[in-house]
């Protein structure tokens, strides 16, 4: 017999049950980094397992993860794949799959995919996990395209398996439309076993404690977390708080604005006045929005909760169709997080005045920057991994920023040798770059210095997305902005959204941006510029320019 929801209220075994619930994410998660084939996937961590109700609500998630993943698969569970295969179509084994952008996470690269999981004849939750691919076909990840047709193989939502039978003609179309059918056919059966995972674990879990079904204790989460968020947003002044950042965009400049809305114990984002989409792949589709809206504000209003549903109900947003952040369904989207991942920033820069304590400045590593390699052995093979790097983390009340950290992505970079075996490339330098980070009582993180030299007979393509390179990340709460970042080839500035061909020997060096400052540079401590000094991470000059270092030493 199933529990109630009132056999929940136990605060110490409604944790207790949580914590199994989030650790059986956790193990899906582990199966499926170590049996991946691609280093994007099995080295940078470029995925999640999310386990999720009978009604695709989010339960739990696995702890290390990529946030805006976390809210963009229950929403296509909710809203795209059950209406399409209503539980009584479902039969034990089964596996969909989508890489539809307008579906999953915004771009063709990301696969989402939902398993349901069967108790006594039941489709009692879904087991779901979204992973980057490394290659979907069209042009190889770049922001270039034009459409999302030029983009790579589309394919709806489909039945991977068939009551545990491979739906050998999906995969076969997959496979004869990418560069690399055994890594992307390998990271598919990995994101299978993951979720097959989560599916044995939670069935052992529910006969553990006698349970025919989750939806009570999904019910105790949802309802707790909710209440949390609520009661965090209560705490506000109603109002709108609104602001704006320029990005670089592909070849002219990109606005995003954002208005704030606190109302009681709701948020509502409210994007009117962002620029129009563009011809190229920057556009950032609907649920990829709202995943870095939620995720900013959960940020700011309970980090310590674990992420579930009941989070993520009382925030709305909203943005123009047609607009960057809301773009017509045949526009380009690959490298989409370029705009995407400004999100966070942008809405905290909106509440600095009501939160400032909380916010930090923008990142450098918002957004992510990748370089894709893509090229020919000397054996003739096809050789393609993407490399990320990342620039400083923002300043916060009362921190530095972090060098060089991947914020809101939280991707791994790949280690530099399995990258190096991956590609035929050396990676003849990586460091810090001084005085990069913006100025203020806490200063931003630095970005790096990275030079990639080919090693291969013939000639690498190398697609990069980068952004900040004109328009600087910026501080919060009187904070300085950042160091922009550079595009190099051979000593010479490249377009930092573009193709670059590397011949044998050639170098291509990249430097990402600073993150912006904390509070007011003449607030600094004399002992954090000294400890700057020391370890090299500021020049004299600039400690002295930015902090009036020597002055202000004396006269502590």
């Amino acid at each position: 017999m199933s529990k109630t929801a009132t056999d929940f209220n136990d605060p110490i075994n409604l944790q207790v049950m949580w914590n199994r619930l989030i650790f059986i994410a956790d193990q899906a998660d582990t199966v499926l980094g170590k049996t991946a084939f691609s280093p994007i996937v099995r080295e940078n961590h470029d995925y999640v397992t999310v386990l999720m109700d009978s009604k695709g609500r989010a339960l739990a998630q696995c702890t290390w993860s990529i946030p805006v993943f976390i809210t963009s698969l229950p929403v296509a569970a909710q809203k795209y794949f059950l209406p399409k295969f209503p539980v009584e179509t479902l039969q034990e084994g089964d596996v969909l799959a989508t890489n539809d952008p307008e579906i999953g996470t915004g771009h063709l690269p990301d696969v989402t995919m939902i398993t349901p999981i069967f108790k006594n004849g039941k489709v009692v939750a879904y087991a779901g996990s979204i992973a980057h691919l490394p290659d979907i076909g069209g042009a190889p990840l770049h922001s270039e395209a034009s459409d999302i047709f030029e983009e790579g193989i589309r394919f709806p939502i489909v039945k991977l398996l068939k009551a545990g039978v491979p739906n050998e003609d999906v995969f076969d179309i997959i496979a004869a439309s990418v560069r690399l059918p055994t890594e992307v056919k390998g990271d598919l059966e990995s994101m299978i076993a993951a979720n097959n995972v989560m599916g044995r674990e939670l069935v052992k879990f529910l006969d553990e404690y006698g349970l025919d079904d989750v939806d009570g204790l999904a019910e105790a989460i949802h309802s707790r977390s909710e209440a949390q968020t609520r009661k965090a947003i209560r705490e506000w002044p109603n109002g709108t708080y609104s602001a704006e950042v320029l990005l670089d965009g592909y070849d002219t400049d990109v606005k995003l604005c954002a208005s704030v809305i606190v109302r009681d114990d709701s948020i509502h984002v409210d994007y009117a006045g962002t620029s129009d989409q563009v011809l190229h792949s920057i556009n950032c589709r609907t649920n990829y929005r709202y995943a870095h809206s939620v995720y900013a504000l959960k940020c700011l209003l309970d980090p310590e909760t674990p992420n579930n549903e009941g989070c993520i109900v009382p925030i709305t947003d909203e943005a123009p169709l047609g607009s960057i952040l809301n773009p017509q369904q045949w526009t380009a989207g690959n490298s989409r997080n370029l705009i995407g991942h400004v999100i966070p920033s942008l809405i905290f820069r909106a509440l600095e005045k009501v939160v400032p304590e909380k916010v930090m400045g923008d990142s450098g590593g918002a957004p992510i920057w990748a370089a894709n390699c893509v090229g020919q052995r000397d054996d003739g093979s096809q050789y393609g991994s993407v490399q990320n790097f990342h620039g400083g983390q923002g300043a916060r009340a009362e921190f530095d920023g972090l060098d060089t950290l991947s914020f809101p992505s939280n991707c791994k970079v790949t280690a530099v040798e399995m990258f190096e075996i991956a590609v035929p490339v050396l990676t003849e330098r990586k460091e810090l770059i001084a005085d990069s980070g913006g100025a203020g009582k806490h200063r931003g993180g630095l970005g790096q210095r990275v030079v990639l030299r080919n090693l291969g007979r013939n000639p690498m393509s190398i697609y990069l997305a980068s952004e900040r390179v004109r328009h600087p990340c910026f501080g919060v709460v009187d904070g300085e902005s950042g160091a922009p970042g550079k595009v190099m080839k051979e000593g010479r500035p490249q377009f930092p959204k573009g193709k670059v061909v590397l011949k044998t020997g050639e170098r291509l060096e990249v430097e990402t941006p600073g993150g912006g400052g904390w509070g007011r540079a003449a607030e600094r401590s004399a002992d954090l510029v000294a400890q700057d000094l020391a370890e090299g991470l500021v020049t004299p000059e600039a400690a002295r320019a930015r902090y009036g270092y020597k002055e202000r030493a004396a006269a502590e």
